[in-house]
This record gives structure tokens, C-alpha cells and sequence, in this order.
């Protein structure tokens, strides 16, 4: 995966713009095709599409956000307006992975025109969903320092079977992702409450979740659909809580589809 991120960013430049106080930064593969956003979940910056940015970056103007650490989803939303303001982006298709599934549903509440399509992958509806897992609890993430907390997740991928990816969590966090960004997206997590009806057409919504997701149990999956009964639902037999990682293939088909319909 180091391999891949190297080739992505030979031929891809950072850009990044300040916010309210806070950085953003982002890969924009400038395409030919539809305007299509990238956020990623807890873990990692806008590099963990490598995968998706260089199989579509061409066909796809394909824009990587890496958000910072910023546990608020309306903060979050608006600065990501900023940004796509700040690129003059068309409408676009919004994808989010895991937590940033959660926040760019405040993406489309707050700033319905800016959002074509949203993609709400391997999401939940709120911090109920995930609080029986003892890494989401919400006590010890609001107690524990952000070094501790970084210090956990990157000796779980350490200790984690090597495969493509381990690999890439493990360049995440041991040098790309700070133990206050880290902090901040589980903090948004366990804070999260369930994000009021959006007023975007049913059509326009994609709820992707897959079968072997390991992180989003199934009465999550089942409850976020239900959020949204009449959009499309697409689910996967695998590709974990990384589609974009682990089943490829089958993403990058769903985000051409979603992008060019």
C-alpha cells in the first residue's frame, strides 16, 4: 500500500485551505468526469481511496478530503462547504465512509444545493449504534487523553495479520494521522445524534453498508436503512467497513453508477 500512496501522491499535489482555525486539506484528481467528494471514516487521511483515486481518477474528477479534528458535524459540514467553495465544484456527489457517513448526511441538511448524490457508506444512524463496542465507549473516550487513544489503535493494527489493509491503516496512523485528529472523529462518534430528514430526493441517497462489516453490526445496518426505506440500498457481500479497500471492484462500480446517472 506505501507503493500505491507513493504513486498516488507523484501524481496528485495536496492542496489545503484554513477554516475557522482549522486545516483542510484534500487531493483533487481533476478529471474529466462528475465532481465526486472522498471523505474517509475514524482512521486515516483522504489517501485511504489510493485504491479509488488511481482506478477513477481520470473518468472521475475525484476530490480526497482529509477533515480535521473536529468532532462536530455541523462545524464539519460547513467547513467542508468552504472547501467545496473554495474549488467553485458543481453540485456533487457526497461520499462518506463510517463516521464521515454520519457527517455528510449534515452535508446535504445544511447545504441541500451543493449535493448532487450522497453515498452514505458504512454508516450508522447514531452513537447507540456502536456503544457496545468497548473502543466506542463513550465514558473512556471522553476520559482518555488522545495519545492513549491513538496509542490503542495503532497497537491493534500492529498486532493485526499482515495484509494490504493493515498496511495501510498502520501508515495512517504511525505517520500521516495525529493522536488529536484521531480523538476528535471517535469523539464525534460516540457523540453522535441522528441527523433530522434531509431534503434531498429519495433517488438521491445511496445507503451502502456490506454483510462482513466487522465494526457496524447488522441491527445498525438494518436501522440506518430504515432511516432511509426509499433510497437505493446497496449492499455488498464483502468489503468489510473498507469496500473502498477490500471489494474494489464492486465500489468503484457502485461510485461510477451513482456518479454518472
Amino acid at each position: 500500500m506505501r507503493e500505491l500512496i507513493d504513486r498516488l501522491e507523484s501524481r496528485y499535489a495536496w492542496s489545503s485551505l484554513v477554516v475557522d482555525g482549522h486545516a483542510w486539506r484534500w487531493l483533487d484528481t481533476a478529471g474529466t468526469g462528475p465532481a465526486v467528494v472522498l471523505l474517509p471514516g475514524s482512521v486515516g487521511d483522504g489517501a485511504m481511496f489510493v485504491r479509488t483515486l488511481l482506478s477513477l481518477g481520470q473518468r472521475l474528477r475525484l476530490i480526497a478530503v482529509t477533515y480535521p479534528a473536529e468532532a462536530d458535524p455541523v462545524k464539519l459540514a460547513d467547513g467542508l462547504k468552504s472547501v467545496m467553495d473554495h474549488l467553485h465544484l458543481p453540485p456533487c456527489v457526497v461520499v462518506g465512509s463510517s463516521f464521515a457517513a454520519y457527517w455528510a448526511q449534515f452535508v446535504a441538511l445544511r447545504h441541500p444545493s451543493a449535493v448532487r448524490k450522497l453515498v452514505i457508506g458504512n454508516g450508522f444512524v447514531d452513537a447507540a449504534d456502536l456503544a457496545s463496542n468497548p473502543l466506542f465507549d463513550p465514558d473512556w473516550v471522553a476520559r482518555v487523553a488522545p495519545a492513549d487513544l491513538h496509542g490503542t489503535w495503532l497497537g491493534r493494527v500492529q498486532q493485526a495479520p499482515v495484509a494490504p489493509l493493515q498496511q495501510l491503516q498502520l501508515q495512517m496512523l504511525a505517520e500521516r494521522q495525529s493522536p488529536d485528529n484521531l480523538h476528535a472523529r471517535f469523539a464525534g462518534v460516540t457523540q453522535a445524534q441522528a441527523c433530522p430528514p434531509l431534503p434531498l430526493r429519495d433517488d438521491d441517497i445511496v445507503v451502502l453498508d456490506c454483510d462482513d462489516d466487522p465494526i457496524i453490526p447488522a441491527i445498525a445496518r438494518d436501522r440506518l436503512r430504515n432511516q432511509y426505506p426509499r433510497a437505493r440500498h446497496a449492499r455488498l457481500a464483502t468489503g468489510g467497513h473498507y469496500p473502498h479497500v477490500l471489494n474494489p471492484q464492486r465500489y468503484e462500480g457502485l461510485l461510477l453508477d451513482v456518479a454518472f446517472a
